[in-house]
């Protein structure tokens, strides 16, 4: 019997969500006044030993309700659009050393105290108005042996517009704030600052007094203030026959994006919370916290959750695949057997959690169970990741069977990909099918990602989906976008006519779906600022791929999906 470690479980540290210490705030004038309210927190408890003027009453930061979140950066999932500062930098995510979450940036190579990691904020924030910046920090190690070896130094989080092209101006930057930082624990570095009319690109970098410290970052957010959210607009569950859900991380669970999603969705999806990765980045150490967070929202209002995911090539952590004494695991008996019974470990004590907290009105009721098996250009249609590499092309029945075992009957089982409307895909997707029936796999339903663009031919779509309910299979839209900008390209604003034609392509697409007994059709993303889309394959900051805009304001999107699902009535 493969040796499998225990369990722990652990929430996330209460210590993230204790009320931070205002000391003290100041005026700095650079063409404009920005007012600086500073909030220095120590995670090792240290006192901050600085005083500092009294808060200027000229600015004032909104109250907690009405602003929205515009980046939210965890490194859960790669450096999500974090970039080198200076020459020499390099910036990677890594999962040794975090303050929440499966990851965190480490920034190498400073030679400056300028150098550090920056990310493009042009399409989020918003001239004059207030917005509030937060990040936790601490130094890396280094060369040093330990960090008591290692000199505390002041981290700044600065904004800078760079005005480019043509008459081109000099940078202008607003320091928002800094904080004494060490080795040896996480410091929250904390501002507001009001952001000056003008044009230009804007991003938000991190540095540091100590020109060759190593840095680490984890948890940065910005917010600015948000309108209400419309009431004088029909909610989305109401006029859909279907359930509709959308993909939500914790910074969509207060203030006006949790109205938005409340007026709205009625179905839930962790964006990032529920992934391996996150759950346990270490055998046998489980944080729930995140998790809880998104799943005690929907229990508390009457939202289902649709669970994502079990098994993937991304957001595993790497010892799923590592012998104990870290050596890669091959496709030996004994290694096959390890991995199935970390599987099974894993989904066990996720579902133990879930049961234990919220019993009867366990609001999980479904799973993507293997998330983008597929790829055409191997001659059986299957990815060669890390799972297929020990487990071979049986992988996924393997892990429909574990689900099933573990999870019951009750539970809907996905296999979850994306360009299912692509001719090869749907191929190669119908013979997994047609595969894992005749091996008796408990497959349920099929997942249609739907990252879709202007130009996705919605008769395909729909070809697709009538193969897919040929077979006998449930099935469901899961991560829906449309973009209004091709992957190499970098918008200078969302064009109205492109906003235009995303209205009249997600009308379409959404008659498709509403012509078929679809189990659900899930939006990937509450509003346009909260996009993946915003950072891959690089920056595009004004991609606008969601049913509502940076304000949380309906748009022709939202009405494209209105008028469908209306007259489908």
């Amino acid at each position: 019997m493969p040796t499998v470690v225990p369990p722990v479980t652990r929430t996330k540290d209460p210590r993230v969500r204790r009320p931070a210490l205002l000391v003290g705030a100041g005026v700095l004038v650079l063409v404009l006044v920005v007012v600086l309210a500073v909030v220095l927190t120590r995670d090792d408890g240290a006192p901050d030993d600085g005083t500092a003027p009294a808060p200027s009453p000229s600015v004032s930061t909104p109250p907690a309700e009405s602003l929205t979140t515009v980046l939210s950066s965890g490194f859960d999932e790669g450096d999500e659009g974090w970039a080198p500062l200076g020459e020499g930098v390099g910036v990677q995510d890594v999962q040794d050393v975090t303050h929440a979450g499966a990851g965190s940036l480490l920034v190498t190579g400073r030679s400056e105290p300028w150098h550090g990691a920056a990310v493009d904020l042009s399409g989020s924030v918003a001239r004059g108005q207030v917005h509030t910046v937060s990040a936790w920090v601490r130094l890396g190690l280094g060369d040093a042996a330990s960090a008591d070896d290692v000199e505390d130094a002041e981290v700044a989080l600065t904004l800078e517009r760079r005005v480019e092209g043509e008459g081109e101006g000099e940078p202008l930057y607003v320091h928002v704030g800094a904080a004494t930082a060490g080795a040896g624990g996480w410091t929250q570095v904390t501002g507001t600052a009001e952001v000056p009319d003008g044009d230009g690109a804007w991003r938000l970098y991190v540095e540091s007094t100590s020109p060759t410290a190593d840095l680490r970052v984890d948890e940065v957010t910005v917010q600015r203030p948000a309108p209400p959210v419309q009431q004088d607009v029909p909610a989305l569950s109401d006029v859909a026959a279907f359930p509709v859900g959308v993909a939500v991380g914790p910074q969509d669970l207060g203030g006006r994006p949790a109205d938005l999603l409340l007026r709205h969705f009625d179905q839930v999806t962790a964006e990032n919370a529920m992934k391996p990765v996150v759950i346990q980045p270490v055998e046998g150490e489980f944080d729930f916290g995140p998790m809880d967070e998104v799943v005690d929202v929907a229990a508390e209002h009457g939202r289902t959750v649709h669970g994502h995911t079990l098994v993937w090539h991304r957001s595993t952590p790497d010892w799923f695949f590592e012998a104990p004494d870290g050596s890669p695991l091959t496709d030996s008996p004994q290694d096959q057997a390890l991995l199935l019974e970390r599987l099974r470990a894993h989904t066990q004590t996720v579902r133990d959690h879930l049961a234990e907290r919220y019993g009867d009105a366990n609001p999980v009721r479904s799973w993507d169970v293997v998330n983008e098996p597929l790829d055409p250009e191997e001659a059986d249609g299957l990815r060669r990741s890390r799972w297929y590499e020990v487990l071979g092309p049986t992988y996924v029945a393997q892990a429909f069977q574990v689900a099933r075992e573990v999870l019951g009957p009750d539970v809907v089982l996905y296999v979850n990909d994306y360009d299912t409307d692509a001719p090869d895909r749907r191929r190669a997707l119908v013979r997994l099918l047609l595969d894992l029936q005749a091996q008796g796999a408990p497959v349920d339903a099929v997942g249609h990602q739907m990252h879709a663009s202007l130009r996705t031919d919605v008769d395909r779509v729909a070809t697709t989906l009538d193969a897919v309910a040929g077979l006998g299979l449930r099935q469901a839209v899961t991560e829906l976008d449309v973009a209004v900008s091709a992957s190499d390209e970098r918008l200078a604003a969302a064009p109205t006519d492109r906003l235009a034609q995303q209205g009249d392509q997600v009308r379409a697409l959404v008659q498709v779906f509403a012509a078929r007994d679809l189990e659900f059709v899930g939006v990937w993303g509450l509003y346009d600022t909260r996009s993946w889309l915003r950072h891959w394959p690089e920056d595009r900051p004004f991609e606008a791929p969601l049913l509502f805009d940076d304000d949380l304001q309906a748009k022709p999107a939202f009405w494209g999906f209105v008028e469908a699902a209306q007259g489908a009535g």
